[in-house]
């Protein structure tokens, strides 16, 4: 099931109804059952796969808790089992595509693969937020859990279940086992996360994404054109995923929970290290937490050279791969890794003072949002021939006046529909100097701004596109 569409809508409401009348334990058994219907509602096996990987989980956490002794091998038998299925699922044809690449490449006997395997939607977002609960009960830092249908809960929740943000358990688990209340600020910040969340995705992602096809499906397209199209492309992800990310908060908010802030206006980022911290903030920081960070403690501890800058490439390389099984996302991770050490050098060797100084921060800014482009380009292409062909287009070579003006006219239709994107960065921005947090003054706003936002989706709205990080 899908948020922008009718059968969504109609499931919300009754599930809204029936579930404010229940009991704090069935509002959980409720829960559990219609986010087991909202995710098998289009393929009912993908139930088996997440309620097998949430079975191991539990019972997981139970033998770390009742033989401790032993909890590096159950820790290991958790990850195994999970990154086992994630791989099947999602990597096993790629693995099996380049092996077959390799063999015809060194004049070997090769093969023609044909299974075709279906990858189960959010697959990569349950997967991490399970495999949080074991490694943090595994590390101390949460105990084991004896409700199952909680813990089962905790990882098919449907407001955040396809396409995160990605939970840890130590933030959610707490939430699912505590009586829930919804006051009426609570409930008209989540009205207004869905209204803008909707807004960006029908209104200017599905908008963005018509403008985008048609330019990356130009066989003889120019400098211009082409980044245009990647211009387009950066518009169109942030606000199609952050739209996933609002819709999934406000609807969360209004069942009671608080799910953790995804992205925090990342094209205001002056340096990759910032851009991380605002730009899939659960996934960022979750490969922090959990991959780079021991691996940085642990490859010091051996005394290995260079031991951060070994540390940022695989942690980078895995964020590549988890964002899909092809080599052009393989390239994006590592670019954004090199990124990071590059950035992180320059700062060692920067005298504070121009580094610090506060009118160079809007060159930063500019220079962080096209390297962010160029991430998005190679984000976009899965054909690495047409990666390379972007990357060789010259400014300077000869174009017609259409396809100047062409790009003129479509550039300015991205940049039109980007605007409400940099406009709520400043609103966020001035909003709480401007504004006591429940004041008058600022629900008047509000119910102004979500009024005039809904008409818009009325009036505006665009042909309906999947959201781009179901593929993940």
């Amino acid at each position: 099931m899908i948020f922008h569409s009718l059968d969504f809508l109609i499931f919300f409401v009754l599930v809204l109804t029936v579930y404010w009348r229940l009991e704090r334990k069935w509002q959980n058994y409720f829960l559990l059952l219609v986010s087991y219907f909202f995710y098998g509602y289009v393929h009912f096996w993908f139930l088996y796969l997440i309620f097998a990987s949430t079975l191991v989980d539990y019972f997981c956490g139970l033998a770390i808790a009742r033989f401790p002794e032993k909890k590096k091998y159950v820790l290991w038998l958790s990850i195994s089992v999970n990154l086992t299925f994630l791989g099947f699922f999602k990597y096993f044809g790629f693995f099996v595509d380049n092996v077959a690449a390799l063999l015809v490449l060194l004049g070997l006997p090769s093969f023609t693969n044909h299974l075709d395997i279906f990858l189960p939607v959010g697959i990569s977002f349950y997967t991490f937020q399970s495999m949080s609960y074991i490694i943090d009960v595994y590390a101390g830092r949460l105990k084991a859990r004896e409700n199952f249908f909680d813990f089962a809960l905790f990882v098919v929740f449907f407001p955040q279940l396809v396409a995160g943000p990605i939970e840890r358990a130590v933030h959610l688990l707490p939430q699912v086992e505590k009586e829930r209340t919804l006051t009426w600020p609570e409930a008209r910040e989540a009205l207004f996360l869905l209204v803008w969340g909707f807004f960006k995705k029908l209104v200017i992602a599905d908008n963005v994404a018509f403008i985008v096809n048609k330019l990356f499906i130009l066989e003889h397209t120019t400098f211009y054109l082409a980044w245009v199209g990647v211009f387009a492309f950066g518009v169109q992800v942030y606000a199609d995923f952050s739209a996933y990310t609002d819709i999934a908060r406000g609807s969360a908010r209004m069942l009671g929970f608080t799910l953790s802030q995804n992205f925090n206006h990342p094209f205001i980022s002056a340096s990759p290290a910032e851009y991380w911290k605002r730009w899939h903030i659960s996934l960022s920081s979750y490969i922090q937490d959990y991959i780079f960070l021991p691996l940085f403690f642990s490859l010091r501890a051996r005394g290995t050279r260079y031991s951060i800058v070994v540390s940022l490439l695989i942690t980078f390389f895995l964020v590549g791969l988890w964002h899909g099984a092809n080599w052009n996302f393989i390239i994006f991770g590592l670019y954004h890794g090199l990124l990071v050490i590059l950035y992180g050098w320059c700062k060692n060797i920067t005298p504070i003072g121009i580094r610090e100084n506060r009118w160079l921060k809007p060159f930063q800014i500019l220079l962080m949002f096209v390297l962010a482009h160029i991430g998005f380009m190679l984000f976009r292409e899965t054909e690495l021939s047409y990666i390379l062909r972007l990357l060789s287009l010259s400014p300077f070579a000869a174009t017609t006046e259409l396809q100047q003006q062409s790009a003129w006219f479509l550039f300015g239709q991205a940049a039109f529909l980007s605007l409400p994107l940099w406009i709520h960065t400043f609103y966020d921005h001035v909003q709480e100097r401007l504004f006591v947090r429940d004041s008058g003054v600022r629900i008047v706003l509000h119910t102004l701004v979500s009024l005039s936002l809904f008409l818009a989706i009325l009036a505006l709205r665009g042909d309906s596109t999947e959201f781009i990080y179901f593929q993940f």
